[in-house]
């Protein structure tokens, strides 16, 4: 039976789970600089362990549409043999290996996503013996949970984290590369490559390709990757493949795909997803029939309420009615990024259900990037209703109000 293994972290995608106790996490986007053209490592080893790790790149500079692999390799330095977990290449968090890529300078108006911070699995995890005197590199992607296109400096910054009873401790990295816009364009011979291992007799290859194909998105393999919804192997890859796309076919294969697939999918799911950040109402009709429709998948709600705002309001308010959808229509009026969530939040936060003033209390932090609790472990939600209305009345009509996509430190209301 499959089942979800969080080790250490709470996970951070965009799968709109919404509750904010345990999988959506607000995050403060650092802002580095590049402060070197070289790549730069820093790593430390547990002293107990007898199996290191490295983080490295194979060059720092990388043409537009090239993919750019992270390595990790994993050195057994002692006398016995040791299991270490297998490498999920689209799960790197299974691994024991978290990350993030920024842009230098990153955009102050995005959420920095933390995309390898879950791990669902069926069964248990996978070992493999490493002999001593052996090791094993693994690499992963940045190009799939990351969007790499456009030119400049980049940076990754890799941890491996210390799985309980395994033998490999704590690495950490800070890699920077860069995208150079002054060189062509990955060539098409080398994306042709990735086209012909779609056709491999080892069905690791054929996934490495259609997941690496999915990920740059070629304009010139358009029909290739439209493909994809029509294959089972490679369906999981296709709305990735057509929200890279982005051209008017790709995105109508992408509604297509959704009302062709089951609610609760993982390609109905991710279709949705990219649809609702496509800002194009055209879709907003397809994603509210998903979420009257499922409006216990708190992802559905919260997918429309992002790309329909303010309209969706009244269609929440309804939802909230009943017990199967109260939760998930309180936390997706924090994805409208309309002030009018606001005063019904506020009545919401005086509901003697201590789970939905929990939820109104979230929407009100994303829509206004503010906080009246201090202690999340000791709320006086009196209090914080005082503060919440308090504020509202004085700087209701002039507060910035932002999209849940839009990040920022927490204010605490005085």
């Amino acid at each position: 039976m499959g089942h979800t293994l969080f080790l250490g972290s709470v996970r951070e995608s965009r799968t709109k789970a919404r509750d904010p106790a345990l999988t959506r996490v607000q995050s403060t986007l650092v802002k580095c600089r590049l402060i070197a053209e070289c790549l730069c490592v820093f790593w430390s080893m547990a002293a107990m362990a007898q199996v290191s790790g490295e983080f490295y790149l194979e060059k720092t500079t990388f043409a537009p549409g090239e993919p750019v692999f992270l390595y990790f390799k994993l050195s057994n330095n002692g006398p016995d043999a040791v299991e270490v977990v297998d490498p999920d290449p689209e799960q790197p968090f299974c691994s024991g290996v978290s990350m993030k890529v920024s842009k230098d300078p990153a955009d102050p108006s995005t959420c920095p996503i933390w995309a390898d911070h879950g791990c669902s699995i069926d069964g248990q995890l996978l070992l493999s013996p490493l002999l001593p005197g052996k090791s094993r590199i693994d690499r992963y992607l940045l190009n799939f949970h990351h969007d790499i296109r456009t030119a400049g400096a980049y940076w990754v910054e890799a941890t491996h984290f210390d799985i309980p009873g395994r033998a490999v401790g704590e690495v950490h990295a800070k890699l920077y590369f860069h995208v150079d816009g002054d060189v062509p364009a990955f060539a098409p011979s080398n994306v042709h490559l990735w086209v012909d291992q779609l056709q491999s007799t080892d069905q690791e290859k054929r996934l490495e390709a259609a997941r690496t194909l999915a990920s740059l998105a070629p304009p010139s393999l358009e029909a290739i990757l439209l493909s994809f919804a029509d294959n089972p192997e490679f369906l999981r890859y296709a709305p990735l493949a057509f929200h890279r796309l982005h051209s008017p076919r790709s995105m109508k294969a992408m509604a297509d795909l959704m009302k062709a697939s089951g609610p609760g999918t993982f390609e109905h799911m991710e279709a949705a997803r990219y649809l609702a950040e496509s800002n194009d109402l055209e879709w907003y009709p397809l994603l509210l029939d998903a979420a009257q429709k499922n409006p216990g998948i708190s992802a559905y709600p919260a997918y429309a309420a992002e790309l329909g705002g303010a309209q969706m309001i009244p269609v929440l308010v309804d939802l909230a009615k009943s017990p199967d959808s109260r939760l998930q229509a309180v936390m997706a009026m924090g994805s409208t990024g309309s002030p009018a969530a606001i005063p019904i939040l506020l009545e919401l936060l005086k509901s003697p259900d201590e789970a939905i003033s929990d939820r109104a209390s979230y929407s009100l932090r994303l829509l206004t990037h503010r906080t009246a609790v201090r202690d999340p472990r000791n709320r006086d939600r009196r209090a914080e209703y005082v503060k919440w209305s308090r504020w509202w009345r004085g700087e209701g009509t002039t507060a910035p109000i932002f999209k849940d996509t839009e990040c920022g430190e927490p204010v605490p209301l005085p």
